[in-house]
């Protein structure tokens, strides 16, 4: 059976910042955490990528294997990520095996559903912008849908798209903040990395361990949106 969370925390961002405010506040209160969760995905999957396969370290640009990586092994951390900042909002002691175990029992549904909304995305772009961004607003909430409830009596795609219903200009917003705020730390860092030349296996390793650490903001923020837009349900 598919394990479900329940007794979720309510929270009001309007209260505290806002919705980026809230998202930064998470990120940066359980920095040292989420850096520890990201490095026991990122750290063995990239050495083995690195020393595993041919790799020109100086070009560090993105290929099919990277893209077969995200897919299949850093869609874990989503509902690791989930799972932890959940019991951190409850005010319980959150524990980063248990949340390893609950991200484990999702990781298969994680990896197909994160596969079908590329897809869609994908097609959505292909079919110009604006149906593209339509997908997005309405996929933004999969991801956490999938880390949270029992795909398997409830269709993710349908409450995805439900709870985004009167959010697209709010959706957008907020995507465009932190999804920016990920491609300029992003690129500072790479630039900065470049420039050190000191590029190896461990270095290249260290750099991918910190950019998907700041990319757990992309996890946060649809992770707030859902527990902001279900409290106001109740």
């Amino acid at each position: 059976m598919i394990p479900t969370m329940t007794n979720l925390p309510e929270i009001r961002p309007s209260n505290g910042g806002g919705v980026l405010g809230q998202t930064f506040s998470l990120f940066f209160k359980n920095a040292g955490a989420l850096l520890f969760i990201t490095a026991i995905t990122v750290v063995p999957v990239q050495l083995i990528s690195n020393y595993g396969f041919p790799y020109d370290f100086k070009l560090l640009r993105y290929s099919i294997r990277d893209v077969i990586i995200s897919i299949i092994f850093l869609t874990l951390l989503i509902p690791v990520v989930v799972h932890y900042l959940i019991e951190r909002l409850r005010g319980g002691s959150a524990s980063v095996a248990q949340a390893y175990r609950w991200g484990l029992s999702k990781w298969l549904r994680m990896i197909m559903y994160d596969f079908l909304q590329n897809v869609i995305l994908t097609a959505g772009l292909l079919l110009f912008i604006i149906p593209g961004l339509f997908m997005y607003v309405r996929l933004l909430l999969l991801p956490i849908v999938v880390a949270i409830e029992n795909t398997s009596v409830t269709n993710p795609l349908e409450t995805s798209r439900n709870m985004s219903q009167g959010q697209f200009w709010a959706f957008i917003g907020y995507s465009v903040v932190i999804n920016g705020f990920n491609i300029m730390v992003t690129w500072a860092a790479g630039e900065l990395f470049i420039r050190l030349d000191f590029i190896n296996g461990i270095s290249v390793t260290l750099f991918y361990l910190f950019i998907n650490w700041i990319a757990l903001l992309g996890i946060i923020l649809p992770l707030v949106l859902y527990l902001k837009i279900k409290s106001e349900q109740n």
